[in-house]
């Protein structure tokens, strides 16, 4: 039997500066260009923008997503994409007109194409929309590229390339003679630090750990970066991973010492007591709502448990240091040299071991057990084997829960409807901090 592998149905909603649609008229019918391609759901891969290209005679990038349905019992998204063109046509293919709206109300036009001509013709964009899903942006920071690479003496080889464009981020990609560029713009979300004055400065802190951004803009929060080895990704090797975990452990280690001086940097204090004030705010709103009504009632039951962790974890032997936030394996690469630690927008002086992802990712219990060992048995100077474990099984579902505090941030900051895929993500960290609170019934000592 073949295997089934995601289609994604995309149908582009092409305005210009006057608000006119590009359609393709062909046999009597008026359309908006569609394409279907075998590929993820989320993503208008490369397939998608040369079969967009052949319909429409131009290139074009994503602004936003209009409308976007997965099925995912057979594999299927229907995808209604804002698109901008990257330059005037030198030719425009055949069938392919602008109309005015009032054109296309007189038209023939499906169901489906009329109901995305409406979301566009009506939208009035919010405040919280960020520019990358607004038209001109993508022109603008190509410019800015250039200018960047111009002031290094260096050039662009080749066109802009689009990477991604989602409610929190942009990343977009550059050759030159001496290698790609990665451009980054990141959300202004309360708890995204400036991504590129905090990575320039931990570049200096942990050199060769931390990539060095070319250039940055802190007002807009941009930041270009060289290319700095292939990521690790989430289907490394266990030998790896274990190697990957004792190398942060050493780099938070290195940073313990320096809480001021990266509180100086720009990354966020949220240290335990912080966190325990954000779990008490968390018992009593919308966030909850995710979760059944007995798992409600049971986190609530536990915060006073989960403030005495927070308490207790502070007042422990392993110190307080740099967290990163976001710490699993398709956020580090390998230079050829060692591992190089990127995507710092959560980054904040907290509990390192609230750093552990790659662990509460993993549903082995002994790849698991394997994990935490060749995290912990680098603080093995601060404090003894079973005081590890002891402080681990504490930090465990308070590092859920300061993820479960991340997302709710984030929803709570971006455009209503824009961040569908992470709107389960506060639900399903409170629920993964519950099971880990479970394991504290067995020691009547843990979390009290």
């Amino acid at each position: 039997m073949s295997e089934t592998r995601w289609v994604a149905r995309v149908r582009a909603l092409i305005a210009d500066d006057d608000g006119r649609v590009l359609v393709l008229e062909q046999d009597g019918r008026t359309l908006l260009p569609s394409v279907e391609i075998e590929g993820t759901d989320d993503e208008l891969n490369e397939l998608g923008r040369a079969a967009l290209a052949a319909l429409t005679g131009f290139g074009t990038v994503v602004v936003r997503s209009l409308v976007r349905s997965v099925d995912g019992e057979q594999q299927v998204a229907e995808l209604g994409l804002e698109l901008e063109p990257v330059a005037t046509p030198s030719s425009p293919a055949a069938g392919a007109v602008r109309r005015t709206g009032e054109e296309l109300a007189g038209a023939e036009l499906a169901d489906d194409d009329r109901s995305l001509v409406g979301l566009h013709s009506a939208d009035r964009p919010p405040p919280e929309r960020p520019d990358w899903m607004r038209r001109g942006f993508f022109a603008e920071a190509s410019a800015w590229i250039d200018d960047a690479l111009a002031s290094q003496g260096r050039e662009r080889v080749g066109p802009v390339e689009q990477i991604s464009n989602w409610c929190i981020s942009s990343i977009l990609r550059a050759g030159t003679e001496a290698g790609r560029v990665y451009f980054k713009a990141t959300a202004n979300s309360p708890l995204f630090v400036d991504e590129g004055t905090v990575t320039r400065g931990l570049a200096k802190l942990l050199p060769g750990s931390v990539p060095a951004p070319i250039a940055i803009d802190a007002e807009r929060r941009w930041m270009l970066l060289d290319e700095f080895g292939p990521l690790i990704g989430w289907k490394a090797d266990l030998e790896t991973r274990l190697d990957v975990l004792a190398t942060f452990a050493r780099i938070q280690r290195e940073a313990a010492p320096s809480t001021d001086e990266l509180l100086a940097l720009g990354v966020f204090d949220r240290r335990p007591a912080w966190l325990a004030a954000e779990i008490e705010k968390l018992a009593g709103s919308a966030a909850l709502l995710g979760l059944e009504a007995a798992e409600a009632e049971d986190f609530v039951g536990l915060v006073p448990r989960f403030v005495e962790a927070c308490e207790r974890l502070a007042a422990g032997a392993v110190p307080d240091s740099l967290v990163h936030g976001d710490l699993h394996l398709a956020n580090v690469a390998h230079d050829g040299d060692g591992y190089v630690f990127f995507d710092w927008t959560d980054a904040c002086l907290t509990h390192p071991f609230f750093d552990l992802l790659v662990v509460l990712f993993e549903d082995d219990a002994d790849l698991r057990r394997a994990l935490t060992n060749a995290y912990l048995g680098v603080w093995a100077d601060h404090a003894s084997t079973r005081e590890l474990r002891e402080l681990w099984r504490l930090a465990e579902p308070l590092a859920s829960l300061n993820q479960a505090v991340s997302y709710r941030s984030i929803l709570e900051n971006v455009e209503r409807g824009t961040a569908s895929e992470l709107e389960p993500m506060t639900a399903e960290w409170l629920r993964r901090a519950l099971a880990a609170a479970r394991a504290w019934s067995d020691d009547p000592e843990m979390g009290r």
